[in-house]
């Protein structure tokens, strides 16, 4: 009886609180991710083909500037504060924060002859300016939350910043007579700026920087990390760009946006999760590689049948779904649609598994495997011409990024340094 008491030990309470905080994050993530659709859709019915097009490349750009340059400062800031036994923000944050603004703001800058013909508004290139300056105070608050257990508040900021979303551009829709892209662009920056700015500023107060002996946000970590996310946002979201700018005329680029933003649901889904899901992964690193290896094969075949029974369903639904949701006027083709549903689903399984590269802090190999990904990426777009060579460059990059994160995972163990010890009152508060 004894014995059968001790197989009955409870699990730690951190553990049993694990799974209900991740899928009320989860649940959040899902109804925001609904949420944008509404937005955008509202936006594609609110302005023409064309107009929608350059829109739909500021909104690829926001994404690749604003998940790029700032997603690191959520990982790690998530990593050091779960990992550290402070709860304030780490020290050289701030600091770090304002060197990727500035490096987004001259981006910008020195992209402005690109951007006007491609946008086709100076008011959404302004705007893209001032994702800049907004992201950064987005991604330290999901960061800080993530690090503390505060899923539920994480939750709440998600919805928020959607609901903020289409009440914005409903406001627009109908109050400033024919909606122009520019003011619609700018819904994006205010509710990014509503729903984060207000609760950090608050955070900020009650738990003060982290004190000397906490784990320090280290240049070289985010700069892989950076190295990384910009090249993944690059393979995300440059294909819309590509094709606006390119010679494929602007109803078929419009056509292509939809498309893409449609069979990206699941990813706007997944790419928040990624923070959330760094503590638990972060906990896991350490099992046998043998058992990591026999994880990483079943993903692997899971993800094919997938993206195969995903390229069939977006073939044969992709078009209609596609004019349901966006418009009658917005008619892809449905080859391009299955290769972009494929892409998709080896999209989404490359962010678990660069996720948990990140999680043993092997950050380097992280920023290689998006990067091999990329040049895939790009040889595939300059061999195969029009939209059918962007969406067989983000399918075949995503696959090239897979493969290459897989051998990581299965060839090494946990490359994770552990914490330095913290001297004994230097804590900054309860843990």
């Amino acid at each position: 009886m004894p014995q059968r008491g001790r197989d009955r030990t409870p699990a730690p309470r951190g553990a049993r609180r694990l799974v209900p905080s991740l899928s009320w994050v989860a649940l959040c993530v899902v109804v925001s991710g609904v949420l944008v659709y509404v937005y955008l859709a509202l936006v594609a019915r609110a302005l023409p083909a064309g107009e929608y097009a350059g829109f739909g490349a500021y909104w690829s750009l926001s994404l690749l500037l604003g998940f790029g340059l700032f997603l690191p400062l959520e990982t790690e800031i998530a990593r050091l504060v779960h990992l550290g036994p402070g709860r304030g923000l780490p020290r050289g944050t701030l600091r770090v924060a304002a060197v990727l603004t500035l490096a987004g703001l001259l981006a910008v800058a020195a992209a402005i002859p690109l951007l006007l013909p491609t946008l086709g508004s100076a008011g959404l290139v302004v705007a893209l300016a001032a994702v800049c300056l907004v992201s950064p105070g987005q991604f330290v608050l999901r960061g800080l939350l993530v690090g503390t257990g505060g899923y539920r508040s994480y939750g709440v900021v998600l919805l928020a910043d959607a609901v903020l979303r289409v009440l914005g551009a409903t406001v627009v829709v109908l109050l400033a007579g024919p909606a122009g892209p520019a003011a619609l662009g700018w819904t994006l920056v205010a509710a990014l700026a509503l729903a984060h700015l207000p609760l950090l500023a608050w955070r900020l107060r009650r738990r003060p920087p982290a004190p000397p002996g906490v784990p320090r946000l280290a240049p070289g970590a985010v700069a892989h990390l950076v190295v990384g996310t910009v090249c993944a946002q690059t393979l995300l979201n440059a294909a819309p760009v590509l094709v606006t700018a390119g010679t494929a005329g602007r109803t078929a680029a419009a056509a292509f946006v939809a498309a893409f933003t449609l069979v990206r649901l699941p990813l706007f889904v997944a790419v928040p999760l990624q923070g959330a899901l760094l503590p638990a992964l972060v906990d896991a690193g350490s099992g046998p590689p043998r058992a990591r290896a026999r994880v990483v094969r079943r993903l692997l075949a899971a993800v094919g049948a997938l993206a195969a029974a995903a390229a069939v369903v977006g073939a044969l639904a992709g078009p209609p779904v596609v004019g349901l949701v966006f418009g009658e006027r917005y008619e892809p083709a449905a080859a391009d649609v299955a290769v972009l549903a494929a892409g998709s689903v080896v999209h989404l399984a490359l962010l678990v598994a660069a996720q948990a590269v990140v999680a043993d802090a092997r950050h380097r190999d992280s920023a290689l495997a998006w990067g091999a990904g990329l040049a895939v990426a790009a040889v595939v777009a300059l061999v195969v011409p029009g939209t059918a060579g962007a969406a067989w460059a983000f399918a075949g990059g995503s696959a090239a990024a897979l493969a290459w994160c897989a051998v990581v995972l299965t060839r090494r163990g946990t490359g994770a340094a552990p914490v330095p010890p913290v001297p004994a009152g230097s804590t900054g508060g309860a843990r």
